[in-house]
């Protein structure tokens, strides 16, 4: 509730969903949803062992395949209050989101320091109408992303993930300007 947002409008709702029916609905949405960017089938097992990105994509299928069990999910919310003008598209969209993500990464590390995880999903959005119609989300509110929620398994440690090299991703004073 104390994370920053726009103009401190703190115009955001979050719906947990506890409910099993509506848990199972929002799965088969979720599943649709990645097979039809998948071309309709689970891709990880057919991924020879040591293919890059296996491990994540493992993950994700994991997560497909079994968001019907996971106990909680959370939908968080937030309503656009600046008026839209043509042409404002990147200012809307960095506007809304830099408004919700922020406590949607607090919402994280608060779940983590009482054993608990979660991740930013957004394959929902796929079927974003039908989420708004099965949680009565007024159509005012966008849906920023979906969060899985359980407890982590006892002994689970967090530790850095690989990243690129700073060199790699940050350039001073233009695009092209000199790499850290």
């Amino acid at each position: 509730m104390h994370a920053p947002n726009g103009s401190n409008q703190q115009s955001w709702r979050w719906v947990a969903v506890l409910d099993e029916r509506l848990r199972a609905r929002l799965a088969e949405l979720y599943r649709d949803a990645y097979l039809q960017k998948v071309g309709g089938q689970l891709i990880a097992d057919l991924l020879p062992p040591d293919t890059p990105g296996k491990k994540i994509m493992s993950s994700t299928e994991w997560l497909v395949e079994n968001m019907a069990k996971v106990p909680l999910l959370v939908i968080p919310c937030y309503e656009p209050y600046l008026p839209r003008v043509d042409g404002d598209e990147s200012f809307y969209q960095a506007t809304l989101y830099g408004s919700i993500f922020p406590a949607v990464w607090n919402f994280a590390l608060a779940l983590h320091m009482r054993g608990y995880g979660t991740c930013v999903t957004t394959l929902h959005l796929t079927h974003e109408a039908a989420v708004r119609d099965l949680l009565d989300i007024p159509e005012s509110y966008v849906q920023g992303c979906l969060l899985p929620v359980a407890r982590l398994r006892p002994g689970v440690r967090f530790r850095p993930a690989e990243r690129r090299p700073i060199s790699e991703v940050v350039a001073v004073d233009t695009w092209e300007g000199t790499a850290l």
